[in-house]
């Protein structure tokens, strides 16, 4: 029992470890030239899946070539992370046309340099999961329950140790005929 509460405290003090870095994180970045983004779809596959964090980095336009993946704001608002099929000069800034590597097609729609958020600079697997859920009400209520669970199961162990160890001393001073105090 000691080593499974063990176990969960240590698994307790890396998830808040994680949950709170990550979160720190993302607001920090923009100041420091990065953004977080989670992947939301496959179409990036196999280079990006759901579920990834993609790190990118604010750059200039002009150094966008084609191979590089970058995220853009659409005009709906959303943000796709895509790969640079071409970049066509203009004299606002380049132009790219992207495609997902799981795509059959580019998208229909050019990317102005305007609309550049940024190349990904890294990714981290599963931990967009994460990110989407530190980043929406329901996921932290979700993380905080996922914390309180963990943190009432380390609890009740301990409870179960401290019992037993009661009753562990009670018998230990009954064979030897010792009168223990009684404890609460």
């Amino acid at each position: 029992m000691k080593r499974l509460r063990r176990a969960l405290e240590l698994l307790l003090t890396a998830y808040v470890v994680v949950v709170l870095g990550l979160g720190i994180a993302a607001q920090a970045a923009p100041v420091a030239g990065y953004g977080l983004y989670a992947v939301r779809t496959a179409s990036m596959t196999p280079a990006l899946k759901v579920g990834d964090l993609v790190v990118e980095e604010r750059v200039d336009p002009a150094t966008i070539q084609v191979g590089d993946v970058i995220t853009l704001a659409t005009g709906s608002g959303a943000t796709v992370t895509h790969r640079v099929e071409t970049v066509t000069p203009n004299d606002a800034g380049p132009v790219f046309t992207t495609k997902g590597d799981a795509n059959a097609s580019p998208d229909p729609v050019a990317t102005f340099a305007g609309q550049l958020r940024g190349r990904v600079a890294w990714d981290v697997p599963l931990l967009g999961f994460l990110l989407a859920m530190v980043t929406t009400p329901t996921g932290l209520l979700a993380l905080f329950s996922i914390g309180a669970a963990l943190l009432t199961a380390i609890w009740v162990l301990g409870e179960h140790e401290a019992r037993r160890e009661d009753e562990l001393l009670a018998e230990l001073a009954h064979e030897l005929g010792i009168a223990r105090p009684v404890t609460s």
